[in-house]
């Protein structure tokens, strides 16, 4: 397996896993600003596949396996995890076709943890299925001091009220 950088035409010259057939046009994410990879085995497109900055220390991710890939996905994965491991990003974020179960079980492969369901989150409306990867490491705020819990909390209320859920989270209304 060879790793090239991405051109948007190598998605015309692969046959797209018929889970993915409604996604082609992720990989308009890869202009300009997004780092993207082509796996080619054999001189044949298996997998395109990048991250798009959201902002600093956050991205998020998308992929495109060919139909053919199936042979090669250990290697593909292993490739993926790798570069993965080795961004700058600390949360990197993917969703995944609700009930496309190769889909979601690739994410959990390449570290990816679910963090919860999307309605209508997808090109054409489809649900989605969120994963996270998340590296450890505190929080900061722009002027660099670190906040917890009690943080976000008092900012919440600064913003008009707070509410801890039951699981003891906080969040804004």
């Amino acid at each position: 397996m060879n790793i090239v950088a991405f051109e948007p035409a190598h998605v015309d010259l692969m046959r797209v896993q018929p889970w993915q057939v409604g996604e082609v046009d992720a990989s308009s994410l890869a202009a300009p600003y997004g780092m993207a990879w082509t796996a080619l085995a054999d001189g044949e497109v298996i997998a395109c596949a990048g991250l798009v900055e959201m902002w600093r220390g956050r991205a998020c991710a998308w992929g495109l396996l060919s139909a053919d890939a199936g042979r090669h996905m250990t290697a593909l994965t292993r490739e993926i995890r790798s570069r993965l491991d080795g961004v700058a990003f600390r949360r990197i974020e993917i969703a995944v076709a609700a009930g496309f179960v190769a889909g979601a079980r690739w994410a959990r492969l390449l570290g990816f943890e679910v963090e919860g369901y999307a309605r209508a989150y997808l090109p054409g409306g489809c649900d989605a299925v969120l994963f996270a990867r998340v590296k450890d490491g505190g929080c900061s705020t722009n002027d660099d001091r670190r906040c917890g819990a009690g943080d976000r909390l008092d900012l919440c209320r600064q913003r008009g009220g707070g509410a801890v859920s039951s699981a003891g989270e906080y969040g804004c209304r």
